[in-house]
């Protein structure tokens, strides 16, 4: 069985689970208390936003979404995904199909991965959304008269996905690691909680589950380093952690004595 197939007969599996619904919800939720705002209290949201509407709109929900939410979002993903064999004893029987270790592994790989990238693409959607009803509601908002810089709006999730990658690939090897889904979500939890307390500390360019907040702040407060590179320091790190506990965890799954 090719990967492309086995993938899709993962995202077929993971559309009936919670992990969509999650990925839905969990990406509107922001918006929605933003749109709620403008709704409510155009007059003074009006004034506040005269300048630079969607900058401002935008750096506001990512400051939330992505020191904490998304994080978050991955820990939970990544569990449920894996979790789905756990939970119907089917291991053995995903074994027992004519798949190597490979098409197996990164076809559930590609599945949350794919499922990260929705919550990005639903996340823009319904940003935008948050910022054009309530103008068309209310004229005086000015959402619709402003121009959107969307170099800068793509840039600021390429870098955020490339930040999740660490995390991604630790809490991938995790869930596949243990068979009760609240461990790994536990220890995602208290990692991701650690990093924030260490988001002062010198060296937290070494720290993976940090790596989504620098890239926010970095980019919203312009300190990102003067060079010519696109990436910065903890994002290549990132690369690198997501390319080494994948290979860890790949060949945890090939050599491991019982699976599942």
């Amino acid at each position: 069985m090719s990967i492309v197939i086995a993938t899709k007969a993962e995202m077929i599996k993971t559309r009936r689970s919670a992990s969509f619904w999650i990925s839905l919800i969990g990406s509107a939720f922001i918006p929605l208390i933003f749109f709620l705002t403008y709704v409510i209290q155009p007059a003074k949201n009006a004034m506040r936003l005269t300048n630079a509407p969607w900058e401002m709109h935008y750096m506001q929900g990512y400051q939330a979404f992505s020191a904490f939410l998304l994080p978050m979002f991955v820990i939970l993903i990544c569990s449920l995904i894996p979790q789905l064999e756990y939970k119907n004893n089917a291991w053995k029987q995903v074994f027992t199909t004519p798949q190597s270790i490979g098409t197996i592994f990164f076809s559930k790989y590609l599945s949350i991965i794919m499922m990260i990238v929705f919550l990005f693409v639903m996340f823009n959607i319904f940003m935008v959304l948050a910022g054009v009803i309530p103008s068309l509601i209310h004229p005086d908002l000015p959402f619709l008269s402003k121009s959107f810089d969307w170099a800068g709006l793509l840039k600021l999730n390429i870098k955020s996905f490339i930040s999740l990658l660490a995390m991604i690939s630790i809490q991938y090897w995790l869930s596949l690691r243990f068979r009760n889904f609240i461990v790994p979500i536990a220890i995602g939890l208290c990692l991701l909680i650690t990093s924030l307390i260490l988001l002062q500390w010198e060296h937290v360019s070494k720290v993976p589950y940090a790596y989504p907040s620098l890239s926010f702040f970095q980019l919203s407060t312009g300190t990102m380093p003067k060079s010519d590179s696109f990436l910065m320091n903890h994002e290549l790190n990132s690369i690198g952690y997501f390319v080494l506990f994948t290979v860890v965890a790949f060949l945890d799954m090939r050599f491991r004595k019982e699976r599942g």
